[in-house]
């Protein structure tokens, strides 16, 4: 009789590693290429870089162009991330645990703007927005990324609440808490991690748009994503790799609080003691 070959999961885990190291790379390596092209000692992009140097780095926050084009991204961001939360945490509270005629109309509502292209998307806002004069501004440019980043929010929070029986919210409901107690004591705790990684796909859906902020744009409204798209059209200098690098950065440190987050969100779940 054959001895059966023995289950070996640190084995297998080592396996996946390695095996995913090339993946990571091609993925990442392309990436980082640009903070090296950001600390190029030249007028112009080039790589491999000629030499090391700040220059470019300290001519993109000397350059009022691109501090407001941050500015504008960041606050777009801001309103994005704010209404997308609040938008699509509601929406998938009120549909757990329900079932209602035409509920798969309304969760194909929410995430219809993942679906549709982003240029009809960018039309329809501006004309809606030229019909009510609020084009020229970062209100309009918020307000139509807080409509593709809500179906983010909403997808990260209705996984947060698979694992919530909606007869703790009716127990809840039944021994006098309203509606504020409810959603802080029993939804909050359970969505919280969905929020953060909503809100921080919100936050990178928002800075990266392009296409809306194009059609919304103005001279007081220009995003860093539109102001990048110019200046690689007519002026390529080392700042577009420098507001690249930044973009990249930002990126980082929100996946790196994420990690950290569940990374101690997990360690504390851990430590808790079994009920007896």
């Amino acid at each position: 009789m054959k001895r059966s070959k023995t289950f070996q999961p640190g084995r297998q885990r080592k396996l996946l590693s390695l095996l995913a190291l090339p993946i990571f790379a091609f993925l990442v390596v392309p990436t980082l290429i640009v903070v090296p092209v950001a600390l190029n000692d030249s007028r112009y992009i080039t790589f491999p870089p000629e030499g090391v140097s700040l220059a470019a780095i300290q001519g993109f926050f000397a350059d009022t162009a691109w501090t407001s084009a941050l500015s504008a991204s960041m606050q777009a961001a801001g309103i994005a991330v704010v209404l997308g939360v609040i938008f699509g945490a509601s929406a998938a509270i009120g549909l757990h645990g329900r079932k209602f005629p035409g509920q798969q109309a309304v969760v194909g509502l929410v995430l219809a703007p993942m679906i549709v292209p982003t240029v009809v998307l960018a039309l329809a806002f501006y004309q809606f927005f030229i019909s009510v004069g609020l084009v020229g501004s970062i209100i309009p440019i918020g307000l139509a990324h807080a409509v593709i980043a809500t179906p983010y929010v909403y997808l990260t929070t209705r996984a947060s609440l698979a694992g919530l029986n909606p007869a703790l919210v009716r127990s809840a409901q039944s021994l006098g808490a309203g509606t504020l107690s409810v959603f802080r004591h029993v939804y909050l705790p359970v969505i919280l991690p969905g929020l953060i990684s909503g809100a921080l796909f919100a936050f990178s859906v928002s800075i990266d748009e392009t296409v809306m902020s194009l059609f919304m744009q103005s001279p007081s409204a220009t995003t860093l994503p539109v102001k990048m798209f110019t200046d690689i059209q007519f002026n390529l200098t080392p700042k577009i790799a420098v507001s690249s690098a930044l973009l990249v950065t930002v990126a980082t440190i929100g996946l790196l609080i994420q990690v950290v987050y569940l990374l101690k969100r997990r360690s504390t779940a851990n430590q808790m003691p079994l009920a007896v």
